[in-house]
């Protein structure tokens, strides 16, 4: 069958033909951008943080009494509770912290080098407040200079990532150079420190008490490898013996800190990718429907063409090659709505733009999906026999 006269019979049944043409072109929108946002959401999920997150957990704490949240008794409380939590059979390493890393915090600043400010400043780093040991809880490794130490403890010395060490000072040595936030007496191997700073990858440490913890502080436990869940179990109550009077949070693993910072990522292409599945079923069964439609209303030209000698094979083309068109051309206009679907979305969350290749891939699957969705159809409208088209001249 010609190109022209499938488009005539198509023209005869408008309202069906647009209708399942829309439906195929929002199908087509739907998969090539749940396929991109879980593409995303992997990426964001798998990318390198350059912490052992098997091996972290991390919990909130918070003073009850208001005199504790301050100094001097707020250190006095903290230095009890990781003393308690240091002496834990298989904790390797802990320490208290005003954030941590992955997560979104409210302690950023900008960093620049003293009397460089506009050639060098960096306006969102998130900057941690803790103890000597977090540079073995966070498995760190040296680049230059050195680590802090409980010499360091409220000095103005600080650590860099090495990634924002190079950001500030770029070939230069660090080691040394004056911030507006303190000298800079080390550089450490990056890692993951928050989505929405400048970068990912910058950190600043300074080895200092948290002045006061309105909102509580939190605490990072490196343990031994397969130790997490025991310590996992055990770490509130420790933690509340030595004492009793705190607010506790859940006792998190790191990985689940990462998997709750891309929660929106991972939901909403687990959401598109169901709607998907949905609609491709859903094509399926109206292509299913339309062909079987079809065949059943042309079975009296079938019957004329199987007399003057059409082929089975002929019959079944002409069948599926009506479905096909159809398919283009929903998925011609499917191009457009996964465009301004992704145009959208990115409006409101991270998602990569439609590359030229996808929507090809898709057009194939949805081709797929039809073809074998109106097979059975086809199928039907080649057992019509010639004497189909005597009986009803």
């Amino acid at each position: 069958m010609s190109v022209h006269l499938i488009i005539k019979s198509l023209l005869r049944r408008k309202v069906v033909t647009a209708l399942l043409l829309l439906q195929l072109a929002v199908t087509l929108g739907l998969v090539v951008n749940s396929l991109l946002l879980a593409g995303a959401a992997r990426q964001l999920v798998e990318q390198p943080t350059g912490l052992e997150l098997e091996q972290l957990l991390t919990v909130w704490v918070k003073p009850t009494s208001a005199a504790m949240r301050t100094q001097p008794a707020l250190s006095e409380v903290i230095t009890r509770q990781l003393a308690a939590v240091r002496a834990m059979p298989g904790v390797e390493a802990a320490e208290a912290v005003n954030q941590i890393p992955l997560r979104q915090g409210g302690s950023n600043r900008n960093v620049f080098e003293t009397d460089r400010q506009d050639e060098t400043d960096v306006d969102s780093v998130p900057y941690y407040n803790t103890g000597a040991q977090i540079f073995q809880v966070l498995g760190s490794k040296l680049v230059a200079g050195r680590l802090l130490t409980e010499l360091d403890l409220n000095t103005t010395n600080v650590v860099l990532t090495d990634k924002l060490a190079k950001q500030l000072f770029a070939e230069q040595n660090p080691i040394g150079k004056s911030t507006n936030n303190g000298t800079v007496v080390g550089v450490i191997s990056d890692f993951y420190s928050q989505r929405y700073a400048s970068d990912p990858f910058y950190g600043l440490i300074q080895h200092s008490f948290m002045d006061r913890v309105e909102r509580g502080y939190q605490f990072m436990v490196r343990v031994a490898p397969g130790q997490s869940e025991t310590i996992r179990s055990q770490l509130t109550d420790v933690i509340r013996s030595a004492e009793p009077e705190v607010d506790i949070g859940t006792v998190m693993r790191m990985n689940e800190n990462r998997d709750d910072v891309f929660r929106s990522e991972i939901g909403l292409a687990t959401l598109l990718a169901i709607l998907s599945g949905l609609m491709l079923l859903v094509a399926m069964i109206s292509a299913y429907s339309h062909a079987h439609f079809h065949a059943l209303q042309m079975q009296q030209e079938v019957g004329i063409k199987r007399a003057l000698g059409a082929s089975k094979a002929r019959v079944l083309l002409d069948v599926l090659s009506e479905s096909w068109l159809t398919t283009a051309i929903g998925a011609g206009f499917g191009i457009l709505v996964c465009y301004g679907l992704n145009i959208s979305l990115a409006k409101v969350i991270s998602i990569p733009a439609v590359p030229l290749w996808l929507p090809l891939l898709a057009t194939v699957l949805l081709l797929v999906c039809v073809t074998l969705a109106t097979w059975y159809p086809a199928r039907i409208a080649t057992r019509i026999s010639p004497a189909t088209a005597t009986k009803t001249l």
